[in-house]
């Protein structure tokens, strides 16, 4: 382990990836080979990645996250001997209503075998063309269901009319009734296969839409934005507030920005540079060294006319280096109010 790396102190505050990560750890170097050898290559590397990140991990919390995986385990064999009524009636026995209904419905989300929990394991396209086809109100649930990467890989290969439908739908929703969800669910079925119900754990909002779209490309992201201005420039608004922009930049400090170049593949910089306000490309040639700045503006020049596409994708990989430096722990994005800041 490293020397810099986060202490693991509080396992409620781990997310799935993370508590795999304790989980290998607490294996030991022979078991922990053996069992990533049988994972696919990205998971073994989201792992591995944060394995790296962790300088210590507390034995309370080494404790809770290998109970927990013995449960699971546990109720993976009583669903395999009984079903998944039975595995529910033994573990609500033994560990309480509350705590056998989130395992539960993990599982599910995990083997897919609630009506949404399909869609998670299931091909993008896939699952975009069905959505195509749906109301509008139903692909908004079915997409707050999901994991924000994958509502956003979903969202980009929808009609650009239908990403801002859709988007605008789950930013305004609220609270679902359960009788409104399970007759959404009986369209699932009836269209992706017998499944079991899964709840009224519904979740949307503009904070979603906000997640969604950080995750999303930046032409997908745009299209969103305008569309949903069109219809609605407070709602609009309020999302943009929790998203990261690419324009956001022009406002970090330069401290902030000197770390992003430092650590930015300089090709990436010359090229997502292309064509932005003259205001953010001054932000970064000002926190560079003189020799620096010559070089890139050179670069810039001799670089001609490229395509929007290419230039968002590079722009979206600088924003991905951002958010692990965020993540790092080494800047921070977030949006400070006047009294946060002292001259």
């Amino acid at each position: 382990m490293n020397n810099t790396g986060e202490i693991i102190d509080d396992v409620s505050k781990l997310n799935g990836l993370k508590k795999a990560a304790v989980l290998v750890i607490s294996l030991g170097m022979e078991t922990a080979s053996k069992l990533l050898k049988t994972l696919r290559e990205e998971e073994v590397e989201a792992i591995s990645i944060e394995i790296a990140r962790i300088k210590n991990v507390k034995p309370d919390v080494l404790d809770a996250v290998n109970r927990d995986f013995h449960q699971m385990m546990q109720a993976k064999q009583y669903i395999m001997e009984g079903g998944m009524n039975y595995a529910r009636d033994v573990l609500s026995t033994t560990l309480g209503a509350e705590h056998a209904g989130n395992m539960f419905r993990r599982l599910e989300a995990e083997t897919g075998s609630s009506a949404f929990g399909v869609f998670q394991a299931n091909e993008t396209t896939q699952i975009a063309s069905f959505i195509q086809n749906e109301h509008p109100q139903v692909a908004a649930l079915i997409l707050s269901q999901m994991k924000e990467q994958r509502s956003a890989e979903v969202l980009s290969h929808l009609e650009e009319d239908f990403q801002g439908e859709i988007s605008f739908r789950l930013a305004s929703m609220d609270k679902i009734s359960s009788e409104v969800i399970d007759e959404i669910e009986e369209v699932i079925k009836e269209q992706m296969g017998g499944v079991d119900a899964m709840g009224d754990r519904v979740k949307g909002g503009t904070s979603v839409v906000a997640s969604i779209l950080n995750e999303a490309n930046i032409s997908v992201e745009k299209n969103v934005i305008k569309l949903i201005e069109e219809r609605d420039p407070v709602l609009a608004e309020e999302i943009k507030k929790q998203m990261f922009l690419f324009e956001d930049i022009a406002h970090f400090d330069d401290r902030t920005v000197q770390v992003i170049i430092n650590e930015m593949d300089k090709s990436d910089l010359v090229l997502g540079l292309k064509g932005v306000s003259e205001e953010l490309t001054n932000k970064f040639l000002k926190n560079m060294s003189t020799r620096a700045m010559d070089m890139l503006k050179d670069d810039m020049d001799a670089l001609g006319p490229v395509h929007v596409k290419d230039v968002e994708e590079a722009q979206q990989r600088i924003i991905r280096k951002i958010k692990q430096l965020e993540e790092d722990g080494r800047i921070t994005t977030r949006k400070m109010s006047e009294d946060e800041i002292v001259e």
